[in-house]
């Protein structure tokens, strides 16, 4: 990473890092670790904007994203292990409350959503159930 500092902001590391430095902050293009500089041990990537970075040492820094739950429910509910465990079951359902109005009447209601979710609709997976294509590929034609 130290030969290639150009293309990096490492604005969020620690300031006692070897690697931190102001010059790239906030630039475009430039690629920012989520985690500053504690790397995470564990990564599990559902889809598209659904996954989770697990960083032990500082939980703080520890991510968890999933794109249409309310993030409350996620902060509260959602850990890295629903992650795993969604992947050999495929599904997961979360309920939740929420406002909502209709005809101009509040209510409250309440919702059951799946939340996690591995099924990727943007991808084959192949036989051995980690390697992927996208559809249209040349080599999934023939199949």
């Amino acid at each position: 990473m130290a030969e290639n500092a150009s293309l990096f902001d490492t604005s969020n590391f620690e300031p006692s890092h070897p690697l931190y430095s102001k010059a790239n902050h906030r630039l475009l293009g430039k690629l920012k670790s989520e985690t500053g500089s504690v790397g995470p041990r564990k990564f599990v990537g559902l889809r598209a904007k659904m996954y989770s970075l697990h960083v032990p040492a500082n939980k703080e820094q520890s991510k968890i994203r999933a794109k249409g739950i309310k993030k409350s429910h996620v902060k509260k509910n959602v850990r890295h292990e629903h992650f795993l465990n969604t992947i050999k079951m495929q599904q997961s359902v979360s309920r939740f409350r929420a406002f909502r109005s209709h005809k101009h009447v509040l209510q409250t209601v309440e919702i059951n959503k799946r939340c996690l979710n591995a099924f990727d609709d943007k991808c084959y997976i192949l036989e051995d159930g980690v390697a992927t294509l996208s559809y249209g590929h040349k080599s999934l034609r023939h199949e």
